[in-house]
């Protein structure tokens, strides 16, 4: 399947039927009442002369009014794909029946393996999972490594895959028990994400100022219609229900964090593109292929801090302090009022061992 380089983000409804403790949306189970015409949004994206693909997001698609009857209308034209905890299990069936798999680029599916045994719905998420996969749809099963979860982990590999069913690990990004994530995971990130580097590409990089085609090329949709142009940037551009003025070009950044997609649709130099590298593969603790791109992004613009940051993180992962504090010291210098910096380097003493070095995602300093 070719995938459209055009993309829209629906965020259907904030609604969803579990309750995980990492999940930043409240639980809310109550039905869903705000629904959009699929007609007009597919009639908006078919004005555009584009094949774009609708990211079916929230909450929960699945319990949203009509789902498949949204899924079936959109792939008339355009591709979809859908984050979905796999939970409504008469939908799912439906949908298995009714959509074709080639218009559906991934169901990116969310195990929660903790809510699914709350609820005694494992078996019935590996009965919907196979359906889905016997029917010719491409899953990616998604687990989040929440650090309560990692002794399990490899287990729960091992269990689901003898069912056929591929497990992919998703880094937990926030703070538990005091320490930052997936900085504290350090190398045993490697142990978690050895066959999934693509992991990597989780993280949100600062690409403020930077050009991108964001508000053209990707949309953000919320529940009542209202086009942003994009998840992080809330500027409005309209409604799906009356009228979108998209952006032309290729306008700065606005954002200090870039939370989905900004990589298909920024524009970074050779410095800043080893330095986006370089951290993807710090986060899954490939820390040779991270140094070599850190060292490019350093060798194309001397001087990065941002770079020189993240060989500190490397060096104290490789137990080598007095490196870490040189490169901790020269990014300091190089920007004095930067917090990061200047927490590493004082928090760099001999006996900080749990100590989490932050890695710089400030795509900014490397131009």
């Amino acid at each position: 399947m070719i995938v459209p380089s055009n993309s829209i983000i629906w965020n259907m409804t904030r609604k969803c039927n579990f309750r995980c403790e990492y999940c930043y949306f409240p639980h809310d189970n109550s039905p869903v009442t705000e629904t959009l015409d699929a007609r007009r949004i597919k009639d908006f994206l078919d004005a555009t002369g584009k094949t774009w693909k609708v990211g079916l997001t929230g909450g929960e698609p699945f319990i949203y009014p009509g789902i498949v009857d949204v899924c079936e209308i959109l792939t008339e034209s355009h591709i979809i794909g859908i984050d979905t905890n796999l939970s409504a299990s008469s939908k799912v069936r439906e949908f298995a029946e009714r959509v074709d798999p080639a218009r559906v680029h991934n169901l990116y599916v969310a195990l929660h393996i903790e809510e699914r045994e709350r609820v005694k719905g494992v078996d019935a998420f590996i009965r919907n999972a196979r359906l889905l996969l016997d029917k010719g749809f491409e899953i990616i099963v998604n687990y989040v490594v929440h650090p309560t979860l990692e002794k399990r982990f490899h287990a729960d590999v091992a269990f689901f895959g003898g069912h056929g069913i591929k497990i992919t690990p998703r880094p937990f990004r926030g703070t538990f028990d005091g320490r930052r994530y997936p900085e504290a995971y350090g190398n045993r990130a490697r142990s978690i994400f050895a066959d999934h580097p693509e992991q990597g590409k989780k993280v949100a990089f600062n690409f403020e100022g930077l050009p991108c085609s964001a508000g053209r090329t990707l949309l953000r949709m919320e529940p009542d219609g209202t086009i942003f142009r994009c998840p992080g940037d809330k500027t409005v551009l309209g409604n799906v229900m009356d009228e979108v003025r998209l952006y032309e070009g290729y306008p700065p950044c606005t954002k200090k964090r870039c939370p989905c997609r900004g990589l298909d649709h920024v524009r970074l130099t050779a410095a800043q593109a080893a330095l986006v590298e370089g951290v993807q593969f710090a986060v899954v603790a490939e820390n040779d292929a991270a140094k070599t791109a850190f060292l490019r992004a350093n060798e194309t613009a001397p001087g990065n801090p941002c770079g020189e940051n993240n060989l500190g993180v490397l060096a104290w992962r490789n137990g080598d302090r007095d490196e870490a504090v040189r490169h901790f010291k020269r990014a300091a210098q190089a920007r004095p009022g930067n917090g990061l910096y200047t927490e590493n380097l004082n928090a760099a003493r001999p006996d900080a061992p749990g100590f989490d070095p932050g890695i710089c995602l400030d795509v900014n300093a490397a131009s």
